[in-house]
């Protein structure tokens, strides 16, 4: 059976919100940009070889994304779901199972506290997460296909970043 990693990845600190814009038109601040490069440089110490990305619409993730992909040199393979923006746990296991199979590893950029609370569930719900901007997980399945995904099935739980 081929085994399967994801990767969460909260996205990186954004600028506060000025009079009048949207929460979702939040741009990241220059600490930010340095954040996402790190998290870029982490995954690439760690090996890991991104086959998918999915990222929210909110300006931020998008960018933290982008910054990703320019780094590991896979642009080719970013999707924005704007069902991610804000998502609860739920919401945000729905587009990974739709998935197609030829992604091994799949890099999800989105938002607490939907995101952290994902990664408590998949490590267990036993500790309590609160990823940090930037904040990296990997979670690996053995299992043949995203579609069956569901948290009970991980394997291996760390915290990368």
């Amino acid at each position: 059976m081929r085994q399967l990693t994801l990767l969460l990845l909260r996205h990186a600190e954004a600028a506060a919100a000025h009079d009048g814009q949207e929460d979702i038109d939040r741009a990241l601040t220059d600490h930010g940009r340095a954040e996402a490069l790190d998290a870029a440089e982490c995954m690439q110490a760690a090996g890991l070889r991104i086959d998918l990305i999915l990222a929210s619409t909110a300006v931020r993730t998008r960018e933290t994304a982008i910054i990703v992909a320019a780094r590991l040199d896979i642009a080719d393979e970013l999707r924005y779901e704007p069902t991610l923006y804000l998502a609860e746990p739920e919401s945000l296991l729905a587009p990974l199972r739709a998935c197609p199979e030829r992604a091994h590893t799949v890099l999800l950029v989105g938002h607490n506290p939907g995101i952290s609370a994902l990664a408590q569930r998949f490590m267990g719900g036993h500790q309590r997460i609160e990823m940090r901007t930037a904040g990296l997980c990997r979670v690996d399945f053995e299992q043949r296909c995203w579609r069956e995904l569901r948290p009970q099935l991980a394997i291996s739980f760390a915290v990368l970043r």
